[in-house]
């Protein structure tokens, strides 16, 4: 996708209409939900392009997912090619997922219905990522796989947010623990 679509524009218009001061406060007192309800929600209603359901809840949520981690000072690396494998989401980064596989987190943001793509995208990530519970699945609809599986409603969504800070602070990679905007 370009710099400029019609998906990041309305998220974008909805962070504005929201303001990012609230949004930080929301994440301080850990108010995901509502932070999904006021943001993606709203955003995906108003995007009226012909564009594929799935691209669509795909894009917004990993398009929302790279703003909240910006925000909430999670490291990670976003569209990245590793070992000839095209990554949407990696936390923390390349370096530690060749030192210490289990210490990493790849984010799959799916943007197809399609089981058969669905399935190979994950064997690709099992090539370099081998531990199912340390690759993360995004949809629009649950998918019953072995890894784990969140899908774009505000409470899914809300537990994504949560067990991403749960891992950041068992593995000790945001030693900071602070938000970028100050309250």
């Amino acid at each position: 996708m370009s710099e400029s679509s019609p998906i990041k524009d309305a998220l974008y218009a909805e962070i504005d209409r929201i303001g990012q001061d609230k949004i930080n406060e929301l994440l301080l007192k850990k108010e995901f939900s509502v932070i999904f309800e006021n943001v993606f929600d709203k955003a995906i209603n108003k995007i009226n392009e012909d564009i594929d359901e799935d691209e669509k809840f795909g894009t917004l949520a990993e398009s929302i997912t790279h703003y909240l981690f910006t925000e909430m000072l999670i490291p990670s690396q976003r569209k990245i090619s590793y070992e000839n494998v095209e990554l949407d989401l990696v936390i923390p980064n390349t370096l530690e997922l060749k030192k210490n596989p289990q210490n990493v987190i790849v984010l799959l943001f799916m943007k197809t219905s399609n089981v058969i793509k669905i399935q190979n995208k994950i064997s690709e990530i099992k090539t370099i990522q081998e531990k199912d519970d340390n690759i993360w699945v995004i949809s629009k609809r649950l998918l019953e796989i072995p890894q784990r599986s969140y899908t774009t409603d505000k409470i899914s969504f809300g537990n994504f947010l949560r067990d991403t800070q749960s891992f950041i602070q068992t593995k000790n990679m945001n030693k900071l623990n602070i938000f970028k905007t100050e309250m």
